[in-house]
């Protein structure tokens, strides 16, 4: 936990979680940016897209979505891909 929060159940692992995912879901995958990186992992539209297939699915109602919280992260990983392919820092 963090803050005294739990973090959500990951979705790669969402088929085992029961009623827990009724208390929110992690989309992220290690390694992975805004953009494609080095990894061969979602990035972060498709995470999003991830998310939005589930409302569409209805696994979330409008209702829960309202009292919802989202947070989204951007840390180095795309820097790093992008110097990793020759690019610069000017």
């Amino acid at each position: 936990s963090y803050l005294g929060i739990k973090s959500p159940i990951p979705y790669r692992v969402r088929q085992f979680a029961g009623n827990r995912k009724r208390f929110g879901m992690n989309f992220a995958f290690g390694g992975t940016g805004v953009f494609d990186t080095l990894v061969s992992l979602p990035n972060m539209t498709t995470q999003i897209d991830l998310f939005q297939q589930l409302i569409d699915e209805g696994e979330y109602q409008e209702w829960e979505l309202g009292s919802s919280m989202a947070l989204v992260s951007v840390a180095g990983n795309d820097y790093s891909a992008y110097l990793a392919r020759n690019g610069t820092m000017q």
